[in-house]
């Protein structure tokens, strides 16, 4: 279900990139696994962060997160990795998915998970 929602808001994100974001921008640090979303029949894909811990924002909780980057290629090699990522929270609203979470990334490296066996 995440995967699904993800791709819409990706689909979204390309297509409305140029529209104004909904709400109020919030620069924040999160923690979570980098996922990339492959949309069907197509050669273009999205960026997610599955939260770990979730957060709250507004009184609403996140788990995940679509990423915006001027430099996806930077996210190739943190693939399926635990990422500590930096960039801006904004809400790009959308039909199917509702408001969907956007961080427009300034920096993102790579971090031991807190639950990781030695």
């Amino acid at each position: 279900m995440y995967s699904i929602r993800a791709v819409v808001c990706f689909i979204f994100l390309v297509l409305f990139s140029s529209f104004p974001v909904i709400g109020k921008s919030k620069k924040l640090t999160v923690l979570g696994t980098l996922t990339e979303e492959k949309v069907i029949d197509s050669k273009t894909a999205g960026w997610t962060i599955q939260l770990n811990p979730v957060i709250m924002v507004d009184g609403q909780q996140i788990t995940w997160l679509e990423i915006k980057s001027s430099n996806p290629e930077k996210l190739e090699p943190l693939e399926d990795k635990f990422v500590q990522a930096t960039g801006t929270l904004s809400f790009i609203s959308s039909t199917d998915a509702g408001e969907c979470p956007v961080l427009e990334l300034s920096s993102i490296k790579e971090r031991k998970a807190k639950n990781s066996e030695p």
